[in-house]
Parts: C-alpha cells; sequence; structure tokens
C-alpha cells in the first residue's frame, strides 16, 4: 500500500506543479430516531471505541427475555435516548446465546438479562446495568456514568450543546478543535461549521485553512467545499489544501481496505479524479481510467495480503 500511495503523491504533486506554473502562481443538524447500534465483530467495535475515543453501550439480551423486548420496543427508538446515546457512545448489541454474544457475556459475568454494560474506549467495565426501567431512568443513568472519572476523558466539551442543535460558527469551530484533540470524528461537525459560514466567510483563507486542517473524508461536504475553492488560492493555501484533499483520500482508501468496502472505493475513485481534473482540466480519458485501474488492481491485493495474514 505505501509504494502504491507514493506512486500516486508523486503523481499529484506533478501534476500540482504543472498547474501552479501554468497559472503563474478536506450524525448532524438533526435529531437521531433512536439508538444506532454499529455493526461488526466486538474486535471492531473496540478499534472504533479507541479510534474516536468514546465510551461503549453494550446490551447483552436474549430472545425469550419479556424485559428485552420490551426495552428494544419502548427505549431504542426514543428520539431522546438517541440524542444521548448516539452522542457519548459506541451502541453495540450481543445476544448471549449466540456467537461471540457467549463468551463476551462471560467475560463480563453476565447473568441476568437485560444487562447494560458501560465500557471505557479500551473495553474496561465502568458500571454495569441490570434490568430496564424505562427511557428516563437510562437517560439518568448515562448522565451518571458520563460524570464517573474513567469517563471524563473521553468527553468533548460541547457535546451536549451540540446535541441540543446550537450550530453557531464560533462554537462549532472551538468545538472541532476539542473533538480533534480527543481524536473524535469531525467530519459532521465541520460540514455543520461550513454550513454555518456566511459567503464572504467562506472565502476567507482562514476558513479554508481550517477547513484544510479538519477534513478527516473525501466523502465529506467539506471536500466539494475545497474543490470548488482552489481555483483563486494563492500557492501556499492550494499546495496545503492539495496536501490535505490527498491525506483524505490516502485515509478513506485504507479503511475501505480494511471494511472490504468496494462502494467506498468507488467514491474514492471518483473524488480522487475530482481532484485531479480540478489539478490538471487537460487530463485524457486514458489516464482516467489508468488511474481508476491501479485503485482497483491495489484495492484487490491488500484483500489478499490481508486474507493470507489471516490465514
Amino acid at each position: 500500500m505505501n509504494t502504491f500511495f507514493a506512486h500516486l503523491a508523486l503523481s499529484l504533486l506533478l501534476v500540482a506543479s504543472f498547474s501552479l506554473s501554468a497559472r503563474s502562481v478536506a450524525p448532524a443538524a438533526t435529531s437521531p430516531e433512536g439508538i444506532t447500534f454499529f455493526r461488526g465483530s466486538w474486535k471492531d467495535v473496540l478499534a472504533e471505541a479507541r479510534r474516536q475515543n468514546k465510551p461503549i453501550f453494550l446490551d447483552i439480551y436474549t430472545t425469550w427475555c419479556p424485559p428485552c423486548r420490551r426495552m428494544a420496543r419502548e427505549a431504542f427508538p426514543s428520539p431522546v435516548l438517541g440524542t444521548k446515546f448516539n452522542t457519548h457512545f459506541i451502541n453495540y448489541q450481543l445476544d448471549a446465546e449466540k456467537g461471540e454474544g457467549l463468551a463476551i457475556a462471560k467475560q463480563y459475568a453476565v447473568a441476568s438479562y437485560p444487562t447494560g454494560l458501560y465500557l471505557s474506549p479500551t473495553g474496561a467495565l465502568v458500571h454495569r446495568s441490570v434490568g430496564y426501567g424505562g427511557v428516563k431512568a437510562m437517560i439518568d443513568l448515562a448522565d451518571h456514568v458520563l460524570a464517573l472519572s474513567p469517563m471524563k476523558p473521553t468527553l468533548a466539551k460541547g457535546d451536549k450543546e451540540y446535541a441540543k442543535g446550537r450550530r453557531d460558527a464560533a462554537f462549532l469551530k472551538k468545538y472541532l478543535k476539542t473533538r480533534q484533540e480527543l481524536n473524535r470524528p469531525l467530519s459532521d461537525v465541520l460540514d455543520a461549521y461550513l454550513d454555518a459560514l456566511s459567503e464572504p466567510e467562506l472565502s476567507q483563507p482562514e476558513s479554508i485553512a481550517f477547513t484544510a486542517e479538519m477534513i478527516q473524508s473525501s466523502t465529506s461536504k467539506a471536500f466539494d467545499f475545497l474543490i470548488r475553492r482552489r481555483l483563486y488560492l494563492p500557492s501556499d493555501l492550494l499546495t496545503v489544501v492539495t496536501e490535505a484533499q490527498q491525506r483524505v483520500i490516502s485515509r478513506d482508501f485504507n479503511r475501505a481496505v480494511t471494511t472490504r468496502d468496494q462502494v467506498l472505493l468507488e467514491q474514492i475513485i471518483t473524488n480522487n479524479e475530482r481532484l485531479l481534473t480540478a489539478i490538471n482540466p487537460s487530463r485524457s480519458e486514458e489516464q482516467k481510467q489508468t488511474t481508476a485501474a491501479t485503485y482497483r488492481q491495489s484495492f484487490l491485493q491488500e484483500q489478499n495480503i490481508i486474507t493470507d495474514s489471516a490465514r
């Protein structure tokens, strides 16, 4: 993968140099509808919790448990609970009698259902709740857990205000910096920040440089924003923007490989081509097809490497 990106980086720099000489001169305002549960293996959950520096809410249930069914029917679809739990936790469910649930239930000594486990990003048990006492009780318990000292390093200042719908630009800028310090995802908040700026503010070099610093994905509004703003940037800021866009394309490709996500791969190919074409509008159809084929071939090669290493 390193060879592949070294080649792409060199290509980008060459095209960028050509372009510069010719010119002379990187969840959302709406409320969630219920708790969103992470999909993937337990190993994936832990990796995502560490990546976001977020605690885990683990619901361990059985199919025959009446309180489990009531909680699933009554609590999990609640928008109020969704706002609270989606903001502050990586949420996950396991059937205690199937698959990984057997080992995880044993690991955490679960004997009654439903059991809610509140875990640190590393999987350490912080708090255990047994049974279901209603939506308000779950909200009160979440507030209690989040106030415990092991959880405080995972909380971004401003989480509560953002969850309530605060979207002014000054607040969002500070909130983005805090989330960045805690290694929390930034894309949705960054997109909201751009939506909050006026057109004159969007044109300011400070806004463009800040976006380049914060951008985390090529599938975000922020990537589109930087594409549109490239044309009239001074050379030093254009270099910063190009490096930021190249960085997130590389990051997205690594994520596509890890998750075996071919849909994301095709999005990356499209966005990378948009960037290359913005840098050099004279790119030929053959060049475009060659770049796309290189991405797809590298993706398949990385899948084979992952498969071989797992044997």
